[in-house]
């Protein structure tokens, strides 16, 4: 697979969404070494208009190779484009009739006056967890750049689909009670409603076209400061507006500069202030409804070119964690969608003024702006390719399928970010009659704090046969339409991951038990709890039967230890103490444990189930406990045989060791 393709790489290509393409495809207009248009007002430039079509070519037509879509009056979901107020009033009807789990608020204005809206997707009573904890938040934007249409529809997709599945008993009531998602479906609407009202017609140049179906920026006139006619005859309001996606703190006016960032007619231009435009300042009042200092992830969808441009901020362990969840979430696409992190030159450096690098570098969370398919223009459809904006034309039938795919995406970071997984119950009993003879479950013990309430506690016995109920805080399994358990699209875990072992460290041999959890049988999908229903959700729960062995020599009772090695289908490996609660603060998990205690963002295996086995099952509790074989720390190597130098030498290279710890630690922000 390639590596990761950086925004620098991309720019000095001249594909950044393409934006920058070659000035040799006719009409009078003339480009500088930027590809910038420098006579914009001249005749033949400005003031001649294109006209979209499906396979004439003549004069000033451009033929696209399949129908150029209108936008389509209807609520619910068509093969195609819906228009603006088929939009909100999906979106308004959504919230008002589930005023449980969506709450509406209006985050601004544009300069027409249209109101711009935010929905918060979640349990709206309370903002709370299962566990009482306050809940974490994603975002999501679209409509930045108005003619990329396929956005709105795809976070309308998402939005319809989380209200559809929030009583689904599965994943989608799990991030129903468990996470908020603010979702700011059209952000430039003003300028949408433009690109909408001229769907067939651009103006100025077929390699660079401006107003009408490819307005890419708001409806700013950077002279008055007004708004602009919106009529297409008006030559000079075709190149007036501002880029929103130039227009954030971070990066403002650096690092591109260059390319015309701060030329008035420029296709990119910036403002002459920061946060200037009030779609901007909505887009800051939208994160609010987070709140802010709940956010765990932003999402900017663009398109086109399939690809993830990722800000990578110079915090090196928010950068390891947005790298690796940006890499499980594009995966999590058929096409496989790019990497584009940000190359060595970029990290840190404030980005280029995007929506994303603003939520990157304010807030610490994993950012990025998500560019859609296509991966290169209309011919990836059987298109025509005569222009280097084709790819923002998605055909009709192509956007059903886009819409699921970014649903998709998005869905597994939800996941993901909501929480790591953790054991939360289990219960052993006896196989023959159902007697329970262990039974826990981590509660609340204030705060960020858990305490293991055990409320049975007795022995096992050689020879005996058992089954084990093991219930996570969140469904860990994925099912198909079907009902069968497979793999997550793009993603490693099925039915076989995971491991379950009975450790017996105090007795001759160090005995293990293996515990077969790793089928697909094994996952309950059923309501009931213990010992053979889902304890919440499904799949959040497994069960399996195993057998003490009869031949295990003990002549009193030993302590056992239950060690659990599991993922979630995001690949997420278990939060290895749950009496700590997992949060995220400065760009990285806290109270992310491994089974060694050490806090980080990885994981590891659970040991804190204590259990015992005992010759009779009436036999009183050892007072000792038993580590698990996953915590035991390794001794440090044996000084190497010879003389004193020898000896001196592994103590420097131990000295150095602890050196390179004291700054590599897990500290929030730390650097390498």
């Amino acid at each position: 697979m390639a590596g990761p393709v950086n925004r620098s790489v991309l720019t000095r290509l001249g594909i950044v969404a393409g934006l920058l393409v070659s000035a040799n495809a006719g009409a009078q207009c003339l480009f500088d070494q930027f590809n910038e248009i420098v006579n914009p007002f001249a005749p033949g430039c400005g003031d001649v208009r294109f006209t979209y079509t499906e396979n004439d070519v003549s004069g000033l037509n451009i033929a696209l190779g399949f129908p150029p879509p209108l936008p389509v009056a209807s609520l619910t979901a068509v093969d195609g484009f819906r228009e603006y107020a088929s939009l909100h009033m999906q979106h308004q009807a959504l919230m008002m009739a589930n005023t449980d789990e969506v709450a509406g608020s209006i985050v601004g204005q544009t300069l027409s006056g249209q109101d711009i809206w935010a929905y918060r997707l979640g349990d709206t009573a309370n903002q709370l967890t299962v566990d009482g904890l306050p809940e974490p938040a994603v975002m999501v934007n679209t409509g930045t750049h108005p003619r990329e249409w396929q956005t709105p529809e795809a976070s309308t997709e998402l939005f319809e689909t989380l209200i559809e599945n929030k009583a689904d008993g599965g994943v989608g009531q799990y991030l129903a009670e468990n996470l908020n998602v603010v979702i700011l479906p059209v952000l430039n609407i003003d300028a949408f409603i433009q690109t909408q009202n001229f769907p067939l017609n651009v103006t100025a140049h077929r390699a660079q076209p401006r107003d009408g179906r490819m307005r890419r920026k708001n409806l700013r006139n950077p002279v008055s400061l007004d708004l602009v006619d919106a009529d297409l005859t008006t030559v000079g309001d075709n190149f007036w507006g501002v880029d929103l996606n130039r227009n954030n703190a971070s990066g403002f006016g650096l690092n591109n500069g260059s390319w015309g960032q701060g030329r008035e007619t420029s296709l990119i231009f910036r403002s002459l202030g920061v946060a200037s435009e009030p779609e901007i300042l909505a887009l800051q009042n939208g994160a609010a409804l987070g709140p802010e200092d709940r956010l765990r992830m932003y999402t900017d969808i663009h398109a086109f070119t399939q690809i993830y441009f990722t800000p990578l901020t110079g915090n090196t362990r928010r950068d390891n964690i947005t790298v690796a969840l940006m890499n499980r979430m594009r995966l999590a696409s058929p096409r496989i969608y790019r990497d584009g992190r940000d190359g060595p030159n970029e990290v840190g450096n404030q980005g280029i003024g995007t929506t994303a690098d603003y939520f990157a570098y304010t807030y610490q969370i994993p950012s990025w702006t998500l560019e859609t398919e296509p991966l290169n223009g209309a011919q990836d459809y059987g298109g025509t390719s005569t222009h280097g904006h084709s790819g923002f034309i998605l055909p009709d039938s192509q956007v059903a399928r886009m819409r699921d795919d970014i649903t998709g995406m998005l869905w597994l970071g939800f996941y993901r970010q909501a929480a790591p997984p953790r054991i939360q119950a289990v219960q052993i009993s006896e196989a023959a009659t159902g007697n329970i003879v262990y039974a826990a479950s981590w509660v609340s013990a204030g705060g960020n704090n858990r305490t293991l309430s055990v409320t049975n506690s007795s022995a096992m016995v050689p020879g005996g046969d058992y089954r084990l109920w093991l219930a996570f805080n969140k469904p860990m399994r994925f099912r198909n339409s079907i009902g069968n358990i497979i793999r997550y699209q793009g993603q490693t875990v099925d039915g076989a991951t995971g491991s379950a072992r009975l450790e017996l460290p105090t007795v001759a041999g160090e005995p293990t038990v293996s515990i077969p959890i790793n089928t697909a049988s094994a996952w309950l999908n059923q309501p009931g709890g213990a010992p053979n229903g889902y304890l919440r959700y499904a799949d959040d729960a497994v069960v399996a039967d195993f057998t003490i062995p009869a031949n295990l020599s003990i002549s009193s009772a030993v302590p056992a230890v239950l060690a659990i090695s599991n993922l979630d289908f995001s690949v997420a490996a278990l939060d290895a103490d749950p009496a700590t609660a997992v949060d995220w603060s400065n760009g990285a998990w806290i109270n992310y444990e491994d089974q060694f205690g050490v806090a980080g963002d990885i994981g590891g295996v659970d040991c804190t189930l204590q259990i015992f086995v005992a010759p009779d099952s009436g036999d009183p509790a050892p007072a000792d406990t038993a580590v698990c074989a996953a915590a035991v720390v390794p001794p440090p190597p044996p000084p190497p045989s010879g003389g004193g130098g020898g000896s001196l030498g592994w103590l420097l290279g131990l000295l150095l060791m602890m050196i390179g710890w004291s700054f590599t630690g897990n500290g929030p922000g730390n650097r390498r």
